[in-house]
């Protein structure tokens, strides 16, 4: 008999990216995805080092619907090959839980043909496998924002060589980042929280909305550049909406100083202040709490402000016996400029905010 080739084409992920037209990139995510939009992002790399293999890893333009539900109908978006052969679209470990938006192939010969799902899981391969697949899909979304940011920084490693998709294309009329932290910020916040080991890659990605910046969204890095000298930390506010956020009392003083807040409006952010309580040396400290100063004071404003609050013990007091187990203690302070009073939470229990939503679980 005489063979004849049928299939001539190399499989995407094995052929040099500079080969590669982005049409088929895109083509290759629609097929594998089952999607009609194209890919938001793409990154295309080449691991070497102890362990080889190749990827493509993709950034859907839309979040699915069932983005949190970890099923195993759910978590198939990752394609495992061995030497070009498929072996399973159905293995959970190779990224974690809040990166499952993430779809693409690995390739890898290192691997074994004749292994099992469940030795899979076990082998030390693959955890070496998931270690740089993660750091290399944190580092496709860093690109993402420093290309916004019109950062040019690239982050070489010395065991691998990539390439990215340009995310400044001359189509693109409108920051990419954005549109993603919108569909996707939401995974981060969780990783956050669920991934010590890569919480300052995360806490990089975080982007929020600030009493100074208007519409546009804000790194912890871009606030603490634009910070007086004189501030030492982070001061953030939490309520369900930005309308909300705007109109709160807590802001007062913080108006009257002129100083930066960052608006957070997620249910989810009260975890994350929980686990990254600082960024680059600076302290987050919420305008909720007591014992909020927001500028050192001197020598001279404590004797004032301590010979104001003896004068106003005696209501102070009164005011406590009035509201009675209502509240802990009422206190003169400096928050308010306009309001009469306002109510904050204890330095180390739940804000008012948490406690809103504890009782709106029931």
């Amino acid at each position: 008999y005489d063979w004849k080739l049928v299939n001539e084409k190399k499989p995407i992920w094995t052929r040099k990216p500079a080969d590669i037209e982005k049409e088929e990139y895109h083509n290759f995510y629609k097929a594998i995805s089952k999607e009609y939009d194209d890919p938001m992002y793409y990154t295309h790399f080449n691991a070497e080092g102890e362990v080889e293999f190749k990827s493509i890893l993709y950034v859907p333009k839309k979040a699915p619907s069932n983005i949190f539900d970890t099923t195993a109908s759910t978590m198939t978006n990752i394609r495992l090959y061995v030497r070009r052969v498929f072996i399973t679209d159905e293995f959970k470990d190779l990224l974690p839980r809040y990166l499952n938006f993430i779809r693409g192939v690995v390739d890898s010969d290192d691997l074994p043909l004749n292994v099992s799902r469940e030795l899979l899981q076990e082998s030390r391969i693959l955890k070496i496998i998931k270690k740089k697949l993660i750091r290399k899909a944190l580092a496709m979304l860093k690109e993402i924002a420093d290309a916004d940011e019109g950062d040019k920084d690239e982050e070489a490693e010395s065991d691998e060589t990539e390439t990215k998709e340009e995310a400044k294309e001359e189509a693109q009329a409108e920051p990419l980042y954005p549109k993603f932290w919108e569909q996707y910020g939401k995974n981060l916040r969780l990783g956050l929280i669920e991934d010590s080991t890569n919480r300052a890659r995360l806490t990089k990605l975080l982007r929020y909305r600030t009493s100074k910046s208007g519409e546009e969204l804000v790194s912890l890095e871009q606030y603490v550049d634009r910070m007086p000298e004189e501030q030492t930390n982070i001061f953030y506010l939490i309520d369900e909406s930005l309308e909300k956020l705007k109109e709160s009392p807590l802001l007062e003083q913080a108006a009257a100083q002129d100083v930066e807040v960052v608006y957070m409006t997620d249910a989810i952010d009260e975890y994350v202040v929980g686990h990254v309580t600082e960024f680059s040396g600076k302290k987050l400290v919420s305008l909720a709490k007591e014992g909020l100063k927001l500028k050192d004071e001197s020598d001279k404003e404590k004797k004032v402000g301590e010979k104001r609050k003896q004068a106003w013990e005696p209501f102070t007091k009164w005011l406590k016996g009035v509201l009675g187990d209502k509240i802990e203690k009422a206190t003169l302070s400096k928050r308010v400029t306009t309001s009469p009073c306002v109510l904050v939470s204890p330095q180390y229990g739940f804000s008012a905010n948490m406690e809103r939503k504890k009782k709106g679980q029931g």
